[in-house]
Order: structure tokens, then sequence, then C-alpha cells
């Protein structure tokens, strides 16, 4: 009877232990979704953290190219920066769009031209363009003019 116990006791603590890992993940793709439903789709400002946790995680797990985009949800630029240009690194050319996106955001026009024709240079027509430069004129119409983002990343 006690050799029963203590075995259901260890059982019971190693499946809290297989659920703490577990845990982790779940509280990135809770954020994911905060930041995905509020911030990106609704353009709620003050979920903007659930952004930054998500693109912490991404960047944690060297998935730089993807952070870069929800650290520019998060209103983090210089994080969108940096997280863009190891993306780069790896040649997830795609980012480079994400990296002009935050040099405009900041009003630095120059360094986002320079993205803008890596961009051009290697993607000849993003898909997304357009739906993201959406979401950052609605979350930031005071820094970013969606004609003027528009016209120098096409």
């Amino acid at each position: 009877m006690v050799k029963s116990f203590f075995l259901s006791l260890l059982i019971l603590n190693s499946a809290v232990a297989l659920d703490v890992s577990k845990c982790d993940k779940c509280a990135a793709s809770k954020e994911y979704i905060k930041c995905s439903v509020y911030v990106e789709k609704k353009g709620d400002k003050s979920r903007q953290e659930s952004c930054r946790i998500y693109a912490k995680s991404l960047y944690a797990s060297h998935s730089e190219a993807r952070a870069a985009w929800y650290f520019l949800l998060s209103g983090d630029f210089d994080k969108a920066i940096e997280a863009g240009e190891k993306g780069l690194l790896v040649k997830e050319y795609y980012v480079s769009e994400y990296v002009a996106m935050a040099y405009l955001l900041k009003g630095d026009q120059e360094s986002a031209k320079k993205y803008s024709e890596i961009l051009k240079q290697y993607l000849h027509g993003n898909l997304f363009l357009e739906q993201h430069i959406a979401v950052l004129s609605r979350l930031y119409p005071d820094k970013l003019d969606a004609k003027v983002a528009e016209k120098l990343l096409k």
C-alpha cells in the first residue's frame, strides 16, 4: 500500500513537471493570439506588451525574422531592426521589409531606402506588403504614411 502511494506520488510529480515544461509554450501561444487579434487585427495598442513577449520568445528561439514583425507591432522599432538584421544574415530577405518599415517609423527614410533596395533585389513583389503597411499605418498613423511606405517599398 505504501509503495503504491509513493509510486502514485512519483507519477503525479512527473506529470506536473511535464505540464510545467509545456506551460512556457502555452504562454507564448497565448501572447501570440492576444497580439494577433487585439493589436494586429483590431489596432488595440494597449495590448502591445503581448507582441513584445511573443517577439522575445521568437528571438530567443532564433526566429529573428518573424520576431522582427512582432517587435514592430509592439512598438519596439530598434529591436525590430536588430532582429531583422540578424534575419538577413541567414538570407531571410523578406525581413528587409520589416527593417525598412522600422526605419520609416523612426523617421529615417535614407536607411529605409537601403533596406527597400534589398527587398526589391531579392523579392520581386511581396505578397503581404500592402497588408503590413495597412496594419502599421493604422497602429502608427502619426509615424507612417501608407502612400510613402508603398511608394518606397514597391
